[in-house]
């Protein structure tokens, strides 16, 4: 700690005159919006879609004057109404003569254009984009090939001989590994391929020969009628996710005004998620006001499948003991699915059917909050949403309902824009404990569309030229039990956020967030389990600013928690970053530092880190300790770069041991690295 504080005294006069570099790395900007967006979880294994769709609109700017609300949909900082105001000045004034016009815009205020400049800009309309031409397709295609490792320097108990035990041990070697490669032509074809390995699965052995999971692609645009065709691995979105919604979705965030799911109909899947995707074919077409989407997938599901049933899929694709051999592939899933759209103005209807065959039947385990859960081997829904705009009001919603117990969801929404310094959104949600659809994915409090009912209320305000100010409340209640509640339960969220941007090299922000939620509790005195409230609160300031090539982030939070019949516990966190870019072999490096002291579970803090590309560090830091992180990017001849990571975790508290059963790590250290290559030409 004291070498750390000396070494940032002594090289912080050297960063005040270090020269500046205009370009700003798409890296850092995505990891800059994933820091709006993001939420407090570990879990964002889709965020390949967030990542490949802003960095495809880096390289290949979205052209103002020829856009469409599908296409500004796929920028995750944008909110619904942001997106019509842009298409309503671009229509009524013919387009748009300079960027500059962002400006002029009713809704897009200066922190989102600072958002939006890397990925747009002004052209003329090109009326032959659209037509298929082979020779220019193919003369404006990329490729694109990635290989990375990733690895952890203390060894954990599953990679230990245990030759009396060898249950107690993994079958392959503690490296994760992965290829990919992907080819675009133009906006027209796009084609991809990736394969990985988990850490502690087989290469090569006994059990496994090869990569352990692989994924594939053809994906073809604006072909005559058919606005998309995808064979191979894909995701489907439709109306408000009740059905499907394979979109990234990062929940409630400071981006208030986001409640609707993103990426609408089909998409192509090129990421290593084991789990959540289709395997088949989709295609898309349009006949005048109608749009069609159809799909079919069949895939092998893994599953404990013993006495001819199973209690649910294993999700986390990971095969490193005979226990999970046992499980692989053991069920067939067929799904079947049809959107229709009728658009007319600013109107759109919607509706969706989709149903879903196992060939062995799915049959929860006994535990009373599973009572209403979905059971068999055929699941089926149906619904129908709408969206229109008159005025300053958008509406938007859909109703679901599935064919097993008639269990009904139904989210609605309305955005008004009163004035041009003022958006609101109310939404609300109700989701029977009856409703139970596996590929569902809504604005909700729990991770599933399924047993809640709530009210969200969103504002932004914008009192300055370049102040901000964020807020929503969200009120939530849960009629039937949870894993965690014997009885129907309710709570309350709520934020409040104020942006300043003091200059283009300068801006930050404090954020204040509270919840409450009921759990059950243990009461020395009453042999039933109790329920009461947890509460928690988080204050956090953090300031983004650069000087030359250096860029930096300062970030300090507090947390308060308290359960019931306890004490009020605390945690405090402080966070630095200094980043350095070059156009020197396009080196650039990044260093965190991270001081943490959670005193309890309820404290702890989620900080997204920088990664290499298509992945991004959430990391969960509880307990008193430090962490460091350093990136490192550099060209090592033309077209191929190479990523380093590196990140440890020393833990200062009484622990002596990381992690859990075979993940376990004696001693209070755990230092992980990654190794990537990417190769573009």
């Amino acid at each position: 700690m004291r070498k750390f504080l000396i070494i940032i005294l002594i090289t912080f006069p050297v960063f005040c005159f270090a020269q500046e570099n205009s370009e700003q790395t798409i890296d850092r900007i995505i990891e800059k919006i994933f820091d709006y967006i993001s939420d407090e979880t570990e879990d964002f294994s889709d965020f390949d879609v967030l990542y490949e769709d802003l960095t495809h609109f880096y390289e290949q700017k979205i052209n103002l004057n020829q856009t469409s609300k599908k296409e500004l949909e796929k920028l995750q900082f944008l909110s619904d109404i942001q997106v019509e105001n842009l298409l309503a000045y671009v229509y009524l004034n013919g387009g748009m003569k300079t960027i500059y016009e962002l400006q002029l815009v009713e809704g897009i205020d200066w922190f989102s254009i600072e958002f939006l400049l890397p990925f747009v800009n002004v052209q003329s309309v090109d009326n032959e984009q659209n037509k298929w031409n082979f020779k220019q397709i193919f003369r404006k295609s990329h490729h694109e090939t990635v290989l990375r490792t990733d690895g952890t320097f203390e060894k954990k108990k599953g990679y230990i001989k245990n030759e009396q035990n060898p249950e107690r041990q993994y079958f392959g070697s503690p490296f994760y590994e992965q290829v990919r490669y992907s080819f675009k032509a133009s906006d027209k074809i796009q084609a991809g391929f990736s394969a990985e390995k988990d850490a502690g699965e087989q290469f090569w052995g006994e059990k496994h020969k090869g990569f352990d999971s692989y994924n594939a692609y053809i994906q073809i645009d604006k072909l005559w009628r058919f606005e998309k065709i995808v064979v191979g691995d894909f995701r489907a979105t439709f109306g408000q996710g009740l059905i499907m919604n394979g979109a990234f979705n990062a929940g409630k965030s400071s981006l208030v005004l986001k409640v609707t799911p993103q990426n609408s109909g089909l998409a192509k899947k090129s990421g290593t998620d084991e789990f959540n995707f289709f395997r088949g074919i989709g295609a898309t077409a349009k006949f005048g006001k109608f749009t069609f989407t159809a799909l079919y997938s069949f895939r092998n599901m893994s599953a404990d499948t013993t006495g001819g049933a199973f209690t649910t899929f294993k999700i986390d694709g990971l095969f490193r003991q005979n226990s999970d051999f046992e499980r692989r592939n053991t069920v067939k899933r067929q799904v079947l699915a049809g959107n229709v759209n009728f658009k007319h103005k600013s109107l759109k209807i919607g509706a969706t059917y989709y149903q879903s065959w196992l060939s062995v039947p799915l049959v929860p385990n006994g535990e009373p909050y599973k009572t209403f859960a979905f059971s068999g081997k055929k699941q089926n829904a149906a619904s129908i949403d709408y969206y229109f705009r008159v005025n300053k009001f958008t509406f938007f919603g859909e109703t679901a309902i599935s064919g097993q117990n008639f269990g009904v969801g139904t989210l609605n929404g309305v955005l008004i824009s009163p004035a041009s310094t003022v958006s609101l959104v109310i939404l609300q949600r109700y989701f029977s404990p009856k409703y139970d659809v596996f590929f569902a994915k809504a604005f909700t409090k729990s991770s599933t569309a399924n047993n809640e009912n709530g009210i969200y209320i969103g504002a932004e305000i914008h009192p300055m030229k370049r102040v901000k100010i964020s807020a929503y409340g969200d009120v939530f209640t849960f009629p039937w039990l949870q894993y965690d509640a014997s009885r129907p339960t309710k709570g309350f969220d709520a934020l409040l956020q104020t942006d300043f941007l003091v200059n283009r090299n300068f801006e930050m922000y404090l954020r204040g967030k509270f919840s409450t939620n009921e759990k059950n509790f243990d009461d020395i005195f009453i042999p039933e389990k109790q329920i009461g409230d947890v509460k928690k609160a988080s204050l956090r300031y953090n300031a983004n600013y650069k000087i030359g090539s250096f860029s930096f982030k300062t970030l300090l939070e507090t947390s308060f928690a308290q359960e019931p019949n306890a004490l009020l516990t605390t945690g405090y966190a402080l966070l630095q970053d200094i980043n350095f870019s070059t156009n020197v072999k396009n080196i650039s490096v990044s260093l965190r530092y991270v001081f943490f002291d959670a005193e309890n579970y309820n404290n702890r803090f989620y900080f997204s880190e920088r990664d290499v590309p298509y992945s991004m560090s959430t990391p969960m830091l509880y307990g008193k300790g430090n962490r460091y992180c350093l990136n490192f990017r550099m060209d090592i001849v033309r077209n191929l770069a190479i990523y380093l990571r590196f990140a440890q975790t020393i833990y200062a508290d009484s622990r002596t041991q990381i992690g859990s059963s075979l993940e376990t790590i004696e001693g209070n250290v755990k230092s992980d690295f990654r190794v990537l290559l990417r190769y573009k030409f």
